[in-house]
C-alpha cells in the first residue's frame, strides 16, 4: 500500500479501517480491476462459484431459505445448472418485509449487521441487513465504474441529487476533512428546487469545475432544460453519469447538447448497489458480476438475448442478509453481442422500470418524485407500497397499499402529511386512498410518482 492510500485508509477511512481490517478497501478495488479483464467463462465461473457458496450458506444458516428451499423440493446440491435457479422461489420485497427476522444469518455476529433501507423507488421500502465487508466491497464497485468514465478517486464532481444520506454530510469535522481530501464533491438537493437554484449551481459548477456530475436522469433533464430554454452555457464537464431513473435517449441526447460531453448510465439499488454502468464504449451496461448474479426472467423462463425480462438480482456478497433472487422491479434485455471494450463482464442492453414524475410545490417549485421516496416513504416501510398522484398544483393524493394483515395507523399518515408539508409546502392539501395493489403499466413499469400539474413530465400510464 502506498503513503497516500495507507493516509486515506487510516485517516479519512477510520472506521472502515476499524470494521474491515487495514487495507480491505484498496484490496477489492484492486481485484475488481483485475476480474473485469478476465474472459466471459472465467467471470461465469467465479460468478457461478459464489453464487453455489451463497446458496449453500442460506440453507445452513437462514431460517427463511431453509423453509423456502425445502417447501420447494430442492437443495443447493441439486443445483447444477442455470436452469435449476427456476425451481428455487423468488423472493418478494412485501416478504423481506415482513420476514426480516428470519432472513438473518444465525451464525452472523450483531455487532456486524449494518441496518439499511431502500429508497422505495418502486413505492416498496424495504428494511436489509449487510457487513461491514459488504459496505467495503460495495465502495470498491461503485469506485470500480466510476473510473470507467474517467472520475477517479480524489477526483473532484459534482451530484444533482435528491436524497442528501447517499453522501457525507459536512458536519463533523473528519466529515469536511475527507470531503476536502478525498470526495470533493459539491451537491445540489433536487429534493425541491427551481430554476434559481438551477441557474445559482450551474455559476458554483464553473467556478469549482468538477470532472464529473452524478444525478438523477430526471434531475438532469430538468437542469439541462432550464438552462437551454434560458440560453444560458452549461459548466462543461469530462462526463456525466445518469442513475436512480430510467435515462430515455431522448433526454441523454438534450443533456450531451447542453453540457457538451458524454453521458453514461448507471442501474444500481441501495440494496446492492451499483448492478451495472456503461464504460467508455457506450455499448451495453456492465454487470458487476463479481458481486451480483442477474437472472432475466419471462414465462417462467430465462430469457434470450435480446428478450425483455424480469431482473431478478442475488447479492453473492451479503451473507448477513443474502437477497436470493430478489424481484427488484425493473426489467432488462441482455445484449446480443459483447462490448467491445474487452471487459468480458456480461451486459445488458436496455433497462426499463423506475419511473418517476416531478411534483409541483404550492409556490411553484419542483419536488423529485424520487426523492420523495428516500424522505417521505422510506421512512414508513410498513405502509406496503404507495403511490402519489397530482393532478394539480396544491394537491397531491397518496394512494396505498398496505395489505390486509396491516392496519394503518393516525401517526403513519400524519408522518407523511407533515414530511409532504416540507418538500410540497404547507399550502399543499393531502389526501390518502386505500387500495388492494398498486397495478404497473402494460410495459412493467412501477410509476411511483405521476403528476399532470408539473412542468416537465416523464411518466406514461
Amino acid at each position: 500500500m502506498s503513503l497516500y492510500e495507507t493516509f486515506l485508509q487510516n485517516i479519512l477511512f477510520p472506521m472502515d479501517a476499524y470494521r474491515s481490517g487495514r487495507g480491505k478497501l484498496f484490496k477489492y478495488l484492486k481485484e475488481f480491476e483485475k476480474s473485469q479483464f478476465l474472459s466471459r467463462e472465467e467471470i461465469q465461473e467465479l460468478s457461478w462459484r459464489r453464487l453455489k457458496t451463497i446458496l449453500q450458506h442460506a440453507y445452513d444458516n437462514i431460517p427463511y431459505y431453509r423453509k423456502s428451499f425445502d417447501a420447494a423440493g430442492i437443495a443447493p446440491a441439486d443445483i447444477l445448472s442455470e436452469n435449476d435457479l427456476l425451481r428455487l422461489p423468488i423472493l418478494e420485497k412485501r416478504q423481506v418485509q415482513d420476514h426480516l427476522d428470519e432472513l438473518v444469518a444465525t451464525n452472523w455476529s450483531k455487532d456486524d449487521l449494518i441496518l439499511d433501507q431502500t429508497g422505495g423507488s418502486t413505492g416498496t421500502p424495504v428494511k436489509y441487513y449487510y457487513s461491514s465487508d459488504r459496505l467495503i466491497s460495495r465502495k470498491a464497485a461503485t469506485y470500480r465504474h466510476n473510473r470507467w468514465v474517467g472520475w477517479d478517486i480524489c477526483s473532484k464532481s459534482a451530484a444533482i441529487w435528491g436524497a442528501s444520506r447517499d453522501f457525507h454530510p459536512p458536519i463533523k469535522f473528519l466529515n469536511k476533512l475527507r470531503n476536502f481530501f478525498f470526495d470533493r464533491q459539491i451537491m445540489l438537493n433536487t429534493s425541491t428546487f427551481n430554476e434559481t437554484d438551477v441557474l445559482e449551481f450551474n455559476e458554483t459548477l464553473k467556478k469549482y469545475r468538477p470532472k464529473s456530475i452524478l444525478g438523477y436522469a430526471n434531475a438532469l433533464t430538468v437542469f439541462a432544460q432550464v438552462l437551454k430554454e434560458r440560453n444560458i452555457p452549461a459548466y462543461n464537464p469530462y462526463s456525466i453519469v445518469s442513475s436512480a431513473e430510467m435515462l430515455t435517449s431522448e433526454n441523454r441526447e438534450l443533456i450531451e447538447n447542453v453540457f457538451g460531453c458524454p453521458v453514461f448510465n448507471r442501474y444500481g439499488s441501495r440494496e446492492t448497489s451499483v448492478i451495472a454502468s456503461e464504460c467508455d464504449h457506450r455499448e451495453g451496461l456492465h454487470v458487476m458480476a463479481e458481486g451480483l448474479y442477474l437472472e432475466l426472467v419471462i414465462d417462467g423462463r430465462h430469457a434470450q438475448a435480446g428478450e425483455m425480462g424480469e431482473i431478478l438480482v442475488t447479492d453473492l456478497l451479503n451473507f448477513p442478509t443474502p437477497f436470493i433472487r430478489y424481484r427488484i422491479g425493473d426489467m432488462a434485455v441482455w445484449s446480443k453481442k459483447p462490448c467491445s471494450c474487452g471487459r468480458g463482464l456480461p451486459t445488458l442492453e436496455t433497462l426499463t422500470g423506475r419511473v418517476t414524475d416531478f411534483l409541483i410545490t404550492d409556490d411553484g417549485s419542483l419536488c423529485s418524485g424520487a426523492s420523495l421516496t428516500a424522505l417521505v416513504v422510506a421512512k414508513r416501510p410498513e405502509l406496503k407500497q404507495i403511490q402519489i398522484y397530482q393532478e394539480r398544483q396544491g394537491e397531491v393524493l397518496y394512494r396505498i397499499a398496505s395489505g390486509k394483515n396491516h392496519p394503518l395507523a393516525d401517526n403513519d399518515l400524519n408522518f407523511i402529511r407533515e414530511k409532504s408539508a416540507l418538500y410540497l409546502g404547507k399550502g399543499t392539501k393531502i389526501a390518502f386512498e386505500f387500495v388492494d395493489e398498486i397495478p404497473k403499466t402494460a410495459s412493467g413499469k412501477s410509476l411511483f410518482s405521476i403528476s399532470n400539474a408539473a412542468p416537465y413530465k416523464f411518466t406514461k400510464e
